[in-house]
């Protein structure tokens, strides 16, 4: 009892730090690149349907309902965070107990587990923008899912039918990660397999059913979609166009898959390289029959977790943002190879006889298809992103988290020394993950200055209520002002080139095309101009797109005007010189340039 007590005070304190400093920092701070572009399509979700997914869809209409207000959409980040974290801690904790009779017979187990998993969810500010995106649908609907198959095993481990909500919530979660991501269907299609797994051992006639409501679900989700917020045949068409446009130069599934296996190696050989002796001290704690190898087995646990602290505070491998990537996921991921590493001597010394048999040396295939999954599963949902898996693979935590739980509550027959070293090592883990969630949101936050310096309330609606650096804040305020004749009415079409989709949200602009525009994809920008333009113009007679650059205009760029009636040397004129208007090039229609001036 006191120890449940212990754990629950000590992880919901660490959860109460990440889920405060959030809740601090989500009126701070503004990121004009990724954040902008995905803010943007928010604003404009329902009359531009070129997207390269649907995440517009789900987060527009919550943006809409809140006031396009950026805070308050942050704040429903962190609430939605929160309760799928506490859904999935729930479900795990509920399911793990079936397989863990010595569980002591109160709800502070259940609360134990579900605020360390909670406390994982920290990871989910890392580094990426404090406003979400289509990498939180995934995440959060893939902690969701699981949650579906925990409920679904332990039905199934208690003899009684699965709940046909269950089923049904997992349809309807299967088509919103659909429509945020179309490469979730890996993700997808593996859950789904453990899924299937696990009602089998109810027959096929429950497999059958799981099947039936799972996708009456997913049609339940297609219709919402078709009748409250936009119709299909107008979404889908808006997406397959821009991956269309986009495949010629993106990744090709085996130069991704090279990607993450060669990045993937790279942070395995170093987190063996860096924590080695932890990992050797947890194999031999497992065997340490004799009292001998019992006490060198805790001097070498001592000695590797004393120097893997060290490394890490002298790496600063537990600082987060986006520049610390490479260095936290080696921390993270030696607490989760010290479980791992336990896990499996337990259970082979298990079967040999070296020790005596634990919980864990006794699982069924239900149960070990469940910890496999959750085992792959942060880095099969990070699937598709053009940077390496762990970037954002570790931002599914709390998924190792309660592999690590598991295996913490299912080697009671192993000596004390390994218990401790992994209960220590989950606790340690889970003190990075705050130190990391504090530094990624308050010292590096994403593409933006430090806590410290974002100390100016912006004064231009769209960011109403954020906080910047002073230096932006006025920027932004005299670019505004010096356009402001060509603003009005707001959803004035902007073209920002490049990576600028937040100036165009800050002048209450509109896109003209697909609203990410990036350097080294400018045929793809080129190609959502012209397909916009080509379907009628995508403007009010006599106010063609305003036009700002942070280089010089390209053949490419111009071409595509073209396709919209728009000859750039002729209808355009630099409104004022770069070192008014932010080092950017501001272009103006020449016609309305000659009737603004006085």
């Amino acid at each position: 009892m006191v120890l449940l007590i212990g754990v629950i005070v000590v992880s919901g304190g660490l959860a109460a730090w990440w889920v405060l400093t959030a809740g601090r920092a989500a009126n701070e701070g503004f990121d004009i690149t990724d954040e902008g572009y995905y803010l943007l399509s928010y604003r404009w979700w329902d009359q531009n349907p070129l997207a390269l997914t649907g995440v517009q869809y789900l987060y527009g209409p919550v943006f809409e309902w809140l006031g396009y207000d950026i805070v308050r959409l942050r704040f429903f980040r962190l609430l939605t965070v929160v309760v799928v974290h506490l859904l999935f801690g729930y479900s795990f904790m509920r399911w793990l107990r079936g397989r863990r009779p010595g569980a002591p017979p109160t709800k502070l187990w259940e609360l134990a587990g579900m605020a360390t998993i909670l406390a994982a969810g920290g990871m989910c500010y890392s580094w990426l923008p404090m406003s979400p995106g289509y990498n939180d649908v995934i995440l959060l609907g893939a902690l969701t899912l699981v949650a579906c198959v925990l409920w679904m095993a332990t039905a199934v481990d208690r003899g009684t039918p699965v709940p046909f909500w269950v089923l049904v919530v997992a349809g309807v979660v299967i088509g919103v990660m659909v429509l945020a991501k179309w490469t979730s269907i890996v993700l997808i299609g593996l859950i789904v397999l453990a899924a299937l797994i696990v009602l089998a051992g109810q027959g096929w006639q429950a497999v059958a059913r799981g099947i039936g409501l799972a996708l009456a679900g997913l049609g339940l989700a297609a219709l919402v979609v078709q009748l409250f917020v936009v119709r299909l045949n107008v979404a889908v068409p808006g997406i397959v166009t821009v991956n269309r446009f986009i495949a010629e130069t993106s990744y090709s599934p085996t130069a991704l898959l090279e990607v993450y296996w060669s990045t993937g190696l790279d942070l395995l050989g170093r987190t063996l390289r860096q924590h080695a002796i932890l990992l050797f001290a947890a194999a031999v704690a497992v065997i340490g029959r004799w009292p001998w190898l019992r006490i060198l087995a805790a001097v070498l646990a001592v000695a590797g977790f004393v120097l893997s602290v060290r490394r890490v505070v002298i790496d600063d491998a537990a600082v987060g943002g986006s520049a610390h990537t490479s260095d936290y996921t080696v921390t993270l991921l030696a607490a989760v190879l010290v479980g791992l590493v336990t896990a499996v001597t337990a259970v082979v010394a298990g079967r040999y006889g070296l020790t005596r048999r634990s919980a864990l040396s006794r699982e069924n295939t239900r149960g070990w298809v469940v910890l496999g999954l959750l085992l792959v599963l942060p880095m099969v949902q990070a699937f598709g992103t053009n940077n390496p898996l762990y970037t954002i693979g570790f931002n599914a935590f709390a998924a190792w988290v309660a592999v690590l739980i598991a295996v913490v509550t299912g080697i009671w027959a192993v000596p004390v020394v390994a218990r401790m070293t992994v209960g220590l090592v989950t606790v340690a883990s889970l003190v990075a993950v705050a130190s990391i969630s504090y530094s990624g949101m308050f010292l590096h936050p994403y593409r933006s200055v430090g806590h410290a310096e974002l100390t100016e309330p912006a004064t231009l609606q769209p960011l109403k209520g954020v906080y910047l650096q002073p230096s932006a804040a006025r920027k932004y305020a005299e670019l505004e002002a010096v356009l402001r004749p060509y603003l009005q009415p707001p959803g004035r079409p902007v073209l920002a080139f490049d990576k600028m989709a937040g100036l165009v949200l800050v002048l209450q602009g509109k896109p003209v095309g697909e609203a990410w525009v990036a350097p080294k994809e400018r045929n793809r920008t080129a190609a959502g101009i012209e397909e916009v333009c080509r379907q009628g113009q995508p403007w009010s007679p006599g106010r063609p797109p305003i036009i700002l650059l942070n280089r010089r205009i390209s053949d490419v760029e111009i071409t595509a005007l073209r396709a919209c009636a728009l000859d750039f040397t002729a209808d355009y004129e630099l409104l004022a010189p770069p070192q008014q208007t932010m080092n950017l090039q501001v272009y103006v229609p020449r016609a309305e340039r000659v009737t603004a001036t006085p």
